[in-house]
């Protein structure tokens, strides 16, 4: 698969969603930032193992989805967006040290081999919220949006495997997005390993959450999916990275 023609079909579904969806987001266009678009690496399609490594929401991404739709390039500037954050360093998010482990592991240490997803398409500017600018309560309108988006993306790319990095509180669109699911493992609220169309799913707490709020260190939830997925895929990891 080339990145060319992968990408082609993503932005043509990008392009004809948004136009669609444009008339119930008018009233939020102040409130919701642009939409987190995903720019596919040729590492990510020849990589041994696909791993799609989703968030919740970004906190501030690429302005208003109001300037989002204004700019007849808004989809480019989306991607090019997505593809300054793998040239980013970690800095102090643990979110983005994650996906560098992730990548350790299962592929070779390129980030970019690693996709990078969120459940919700865009985030919620609310003030008096702060930082945090969560986004699944927003409205029926975005949650619809955000879930066929995902299940296209899941569709077209075909990941191996997928670690939820959102929290339970998230699950609802979870199930939405993968209604087809065989439980492996429950610790109930914290670590949940499932099955679903093939795919190796884990769903943990956001790696930037607070330890407090954990049964155990949240860094032990991600050391334990990443031992359990490179047994599970132990076949097909290079050799070098086996051991991880």
């Amino acid at each position: 698969m080339l990145k060319h023609d992968v990408q082609a079909v993503l932005d043509s579904y990008y392009a004809e969603a948004l136009t669609a969806a444009e008339p119930g987001f008018i009233p939020y266009f102040r409130e919701l930032s642009a939409p987190f678009l995903l720019s596919v690496s040729q590492a990510y399609l020849d990589t041994h193992i696909r791993v799609m490594f989703i968030g919740k929401e970004t906190n501030g991404w690429c302005d208003k989805l109001g300037a989002f739709y204004e700019r007849p390039d808004g989809i480019d500037i989306a991607k090019t967006r997505y593809e300054d954050q793998h040239a980013r360093g970690t800095g102090n998010s643990e979110f983005l040290r994650q996906w560098k482990r992730f990548a350790d592991a299962f592929a070779g240490g390129d980030r970019a081999a690693v996709c990078w997803n969120n459940l919700m398409k865009m985030d919620w500017h609310r003030p008096r919220r702060g930082y945090s600018r969560t986004s699944i309560g927003h409205s029926a309108h975005l949650f619809n949006f955000s879930v066929a988006a995902v299940q296209f993306e899941i569709e077209l790319l075909k990941p191996d495997l997928i670690i939820f990095g959102c929290g339970h509180k998230y699950d609802r669109a979870l199930k939405a997005v993968l209604p087809k699911r065989r439980a492996v493992k429950v610790e109930p609220k914290a670590l949940w390993h499932f099955r679903s169309n093939g795919i190796e799913c884990f769903r943990t707490f956001h790696p930037d959450a607070w330890d407090r709020h954990a049964p155990r260190p949240i860094k032990e939830y991600y050391q334990e999916i990443i031992d359990t997925a490179s047994k599970v895929f132990a076949e097909r990891l290079p050799m070098q990275n086996a051991s991880v």
